[in-house]
């Protein structure tokens, strides 16, 4: 078995390969972390709905948790899935001795931009769960 990480004289570019490993590992773990931040929130927000006396306020956290379910069922796992077959790929790649193979240069860039543009909504609705919070106890 080769290991993605290993370094050999077989690979002529492999350097280029394992930074491209790290990146992806590193999306990986932003996505378990992405999942317990917004798991957290979640329970927050279930929390506060007994409480909650103004339709407007309901329909506002209710508006939040349902943002918060799509990341945690559909874009984090989706990007997770696609992480993964991308890491499976690369093994494949090296193992193949196939690491020119320029199809997986072109998914890796537009997974990298996905996953970017996955971790600025969730940035962002983070941000405005962090916001509402507040607001939420200062009243």
């Amino acid at each position: 078995m080769i290991s993605v990480i290993g370094t050999t004289n077989n690979y002529s570019v492999q350097p280029t390969l394992i930074v491209k490993h790290a990146t992806t590992l590193s999306w990986l773990s932003s996505t378990m972390h992405w999942k317990s931040e917004l798991t957290f929130f979640q329970k927050v927000l279930k929390e506060l709905k007994p409480s909650v006396k103004s339709a407007e306020v309901m329909a506002e956290i209710e508006n939040l948790e349902n943002q918060v379910v799509y990341f945690l069922i559909e874009g984090i796992e989706e990007l997770r899935k696609k992480l993964r077959n991308h890491e499976s790929k690369l093994a494949k790649m090296l193992e193949a001795k196939s690491e020119w193979d320029t199809q997986y240069y072109k998914e890796h860039d537009a997974l990298m931009a996905s996953a970017t543009a996955l971790s600025e909504n969730i940035d962002k609705l983070v941000h405005e769960l962090r916001e509402y919070l507040k607001e939420q106890i200062h009243h």
